[in-house]
């Protein structure tokens, strides 16, 4: 029998979740799992997913987006809804009592999240059971998780993020190609970063740390890749601190293992992250990477050995480990080889199959429970 899933996202636009999505849906074995996508409003620059995609024109908060949900549930015949991300996984369990479908929680990151962040944590604390299991993509993401839902037995299962090995692959790309396609001279040290341009993501504090690392004898390229409501801040602290031929706001790349291939070394210098996937694409490109110590970065990271985890994310803290891995090209090789090999470990496979046997534990258990109550 064929398990119809259809998983609900806030958007598609690029990001870890929308491209955690496209990986899991793609890898679906086929003829077991049919999958529906459903976005609740669209993005200009939605990533392509191969597999029915259905985008609403709901705004951020929409209570049309709950009855949607149970509409595309009867008319596609849906068995399990994969929610993903704060906004769909609201409705999602708002919609539950409409719904025939068994429901799954996918938990990405809001659990850390401040402002509607509490918000979120109230729904998970008072309607948390209405889901089957919640899939946490961290140890820390799970704790976090279970503390938000107070008690509750709903089961939640950690599946770590994986990524796209093929595209990932720094064989595919020669690096002085693409260094002298974005214009780095062959003796700068080229420090990156991938990710959101938001508050969370601490792209202001590489910043700083570039401002500390100005007057070094050796020259210095940062070159940040991503876009969000914090460019224009970040845009105004590079012309304050002068750094604008320093420092470059690269924008979205469709290519980002391609970029990551001239870095020298890379810096994810969060202030939350649930997982932190850019710093293990990073480390499948044998980038070595400087790390916060927040989050589910310290499971991916082993300190000394796969990359640094900083002691404290102060910007002169991101500079000393800057500093240290420029000066040493043998443990910026080691980092390199060692964290590459890692990444090679996180399997796709076994992740798909994780998420293939919760769809059927959930839809087992909701026979069951039928049963009883028959």
């Amino acid at each position: 029998m064929t398990v119809r899933v259809l998983h609900v996202i806030d958007h598609l636009g690029y990001g870890g979740a929308p491209l955690v999505v496209k990986n899991v849906v793609e890898r679906m074995p086929v003829g077991e799992i049919e999958s529906i996508v459903c976005a609740l409003r669209p993005n200009a620059r939605a990533i392509e997913i191969d597999a029915e995609v259905v985008t609403l024109a709901s705004r951020k908060y929409s209570l049309a987006a709950i009855g949607a949900i149970a509409r595309l549930c009867r008319e596609h015949r849906i068995d399990v809804v994969h929610a993903h991300l704060q906004k769909a996984v609201m409705s999602s369990l708002l919609a539950a009592p409409r719904l025939a479908s068994a429901l799954v929680l996918h938990e990405h990151g809001p659990v850390f999240r401040h402002g509607t962040g509490c918000v979120y944590r109230l729904c998970l604390r008072l309607l948390g059971a209405r889901a089957g299991t919640i899939i946490a993509n961290s140890q820390a993401t799970k704790t976090a998780v279970q503390r938000a839902l107070a008690g509750s037995d709903v089961p939640v299962v950690v599946v770590p993020n994986f990524v796209d090995l093929e595209q990932f692959d720094p064989n595919r790309y020669d690096r002085r190609i693409v260094r002298r396609k974005l214009g780095f001279a062959n003796d700068a040290c080229v420090v990156g970063f991938v990710g959101r341009l938001d508050r969370a993501k601490g792209a202001d504090r590489l910043i700083e740390a570039a401002a500390c690392l100005r007057d070094e004898p050796h020259a210095y390229r940062f070159f940040l890749v991503g876009e969000g409501s914090e460019r224009r801040h970040l845009e105004e602290q590079i012309r304050r601190l002068a750094l604008e031929q320093t420092v470059t706001l690269a924008g979205l790349s469709e290519k980002p293992a391609e970029v990551m291939s001239a870095f020298d070394l890379a810096v994810v210098p969060s202030r939350r992250e649930a997982f932190g996937i850019a710093a293990l694409e990073l480390m499948r490109m044998r980038v070595p990477v400087i790390v916060s110590p927040v989050g589910g970065l310290p499971e991916l990271v082993r300190d000394g050995r796969t990359g640094i985890i900083l002691e404290y994310p102060a910007p002169t803290h991101i500079a000393d480990a800057i500093r240290r891995l420029r000066a040493d090209p043998a443990l910026r090789k080691s980092l390199a080889d060692r964290g590459f090999e890692y990444s090679c470990t996180v399997d796709a496979n076994a992740a798909v199959a994780q998420i293939v046997g919760v769809y059927e534990n959930v839809l087992r258990a909701r026979k069951e429970d039928g049963a009883t109550h028959a």
